[in-house]
């Protein structure tokens, strides 16, 4: 697997740059419908772009961007809505059992700090 070069995008880097742009408002419709929500599609296709530009060395060269794009999208969206469902099917409850008093979260303490 390749690396994405940190100076500047290679050819295939820059035709997903270029495509991301044009395609957008389109993913940005499509991910609003799956998700129920304008926000939470904005949400899934950030999610998009961000696995888009990681997995771009894993790609085969004449794969067709716009539609891997819309199945990263398709996947993304799916994802944020099984994670939504996951967390509202945890009573806040459960948390008391995990949170240990003597051993508290360092995030936690500093959150109290300030």
């Amino acid at each position: 697997m390749s690396e994405p070069s940190s100076s500047s995008p290679t050819a295939r880097q820059a035709q997903l740059l270029a495509l991301a742009g044009e395609l957008r408002p389109e993913l940005h419709r499509y991910c609003a419908r799956l998700m129920g929500s304008v926000i939470d599609g904005e949400d899934a296709v950030q999610d998009t772009f961000a696995r888009a530009y990681v997995s771009m060395g894993d790609l085969k060269e004449d794969a067709p961007l716009r539609a891997w794009l819309f199945r990263i999208a398709h996947n993304s969206a799916l994802d944020l809505l099984r994670s939504r469902a996951i967390r509202a099917t945890e009573p806040i409850e459960a948390a008391l059992e995990i949170a240990d008093p003597e051993s508290p979260d360092p995030v936690e303490v500093m959150l109290r700090r300030v």
